[in-house]
């Protein structure tokens, strides 16, 4: 009896110290694994390449390699889940790298292989549907861009580079404006002090102007305008003057360093006069008159109802002219009414005061005229 209670004593002490053993080793082969599945934990989150090679070359001749590669694998497939097929295509190669006897690997890759082009062609549609959006994102831009230039000139640039600007509604991007008129209704008064002679007459007219903008902003251009007086409402025929009027060629400059309003304008003209032998009171009337003009203009200056252009000139002929005529000059003015535009050019109606002076010995004359013109215009853009 007593060598059987040794015996079963001796039994469960064997027993008892295989469990102990057995549960030592677990315990150590379930703390070195769990720190290797911290690696790969941190691994998979930087998607380090080399580090994975490392650990899985480190530990592919360990007997408990299969706890590490499923883990890899389970890792993996937890990318595939979240689309991320890039580093499950690079993870995946190495594990079969390390493995070639993996066949859930190579069956794991080829299924990798197979979704990650699926996604790269989605991907590439997608790119290519993105670069024609920004490609009209920024055609619009464009337009609007040429609008606001429209509007709005640069003026200077602040110390980090960047553009100041100010309001310019009339800036051009052309770099050309013409004007033509024609004159409808030329009524002239022509007074002269000393014969008391009084004539008003009915004519037409024909003016134009063509100006260039340079980069800049200095101006040059040309004027014309022609006018005559042939219809006479004088009741005394010895105070009829047939024909008067007058002819000017003008070149025109402007600078926006003074002012882009004020052009200095130098020309030539002609003042002409046409008399009858038989209207005796039109002996005092001055001669036609060939004179270089040199003059100033204030052109395009907004009012709330009209555009206004005035100006004054002084005719050099009186110079070398006739020995009574000590003086010579011109005022001219014009109210531009818009009344149509279209998409090449605009439409105005003009209402025009000129006038010519001529101060004599013993007396003065006075040539003046109203006008109304229609006038048509390029659309500066």
């Amino acid at each position: 009896m007593i060598n059987i209670l040794n015996n079963r004593r001796i039994k469960t002490f064997f027993s008892v110290m295989i469990f102990l053993f057995a549960s030592v080793s677990l315990f150590a082969v379930d703390e070195y694994i769990s720190k290797i599945y911290k690696q790969l934990d941190k691994i998979f989150q930087e998607k380090s390449e080399n580090a994975l090679n490392n650990v899985l070359s480190d530990n592919n001749q360990d007997k408990n390699y299969y706890l590490i590669e499923n883990y890899t694998e389970k890792k993996i497939r937890r990318l595939i889940v979240n689309n991320d097929y890039d580093f499950a295509m690079t993870a995946i190669i190495i594990v079969i790298e390390n493995n070639l006897d993996n066949e859930q690997a190579v069956e794991m890759y080829s299924i990798i292989s197979e979704a990650y082009e699926v996604q790269k062609a989605y991907e590439t549609e997608q790119e290519q549907k993105r670069q024609l959006e920004l490609a009209r994102i920024e055609m619009e831009k464009e337009k609007q861009r040429v609008n606001v230039d429209k509007k709005y000139v640069s003026t200077s640039k602040t110390d980090t580079g960047k553009s100041v600007y100010i309001s310019g509604k009339e800036t051009k991007l052309s770099s050309y404006s013409w004007k033509a008129m024609l004159g409808f209704l030329d009524l002239a008064w022509l007074m002269e002090s000393t014969s008391g002679l009084n004539n008003l007459a009915y004519g037409v007219s024909l003016s134009g102007r063509y100006e260039y903008t340079f980069p800049n902003d200095v101006i040059f251009g040309g004027e014309i305008f022609a006018d005559g007086h042939f219809l006479s409402f004088t009741q005394e025929k010895e105070s009829i003057i047939p024909v008067f009027g007058e002819v000017e060629g003008l070149l025109k400059f402007s600078t926006a360093e003074i002012s882009k309003n004020l052009f200095f304008r130098l020309g030539f003209g002609g003042i002409y006069t046409g008399k009858d032998s038989k209207a005796v009171n039109t002996v005092s009337i001055a001669d036609t008159l060939l004179t270089p003009i040199v003059g100033v203009n204030f052109q395009k200056i907004k009012l709330p109802f009209a555009n206004l252009d005035i100006g004054a000139d002084w005719y050099a002929g009186h110079l070398f002219a006739q020995s009574n005529l000590n003086f010579a000059m011109g005022v001219n003015m014009n109210l531009e009414f818009a009344f149509a535009s279209m998409d090449e050019v605009a439409l105005n109606l003009n209402i025009g005061l000129r006038d010519k002076i001529f101060v004599k010995q013993g007396g003065f004359e006075n040539r003046a005229s109203l006008i109304f013109a229609v006038g048509v215009e390029n659309v500066v853009k």
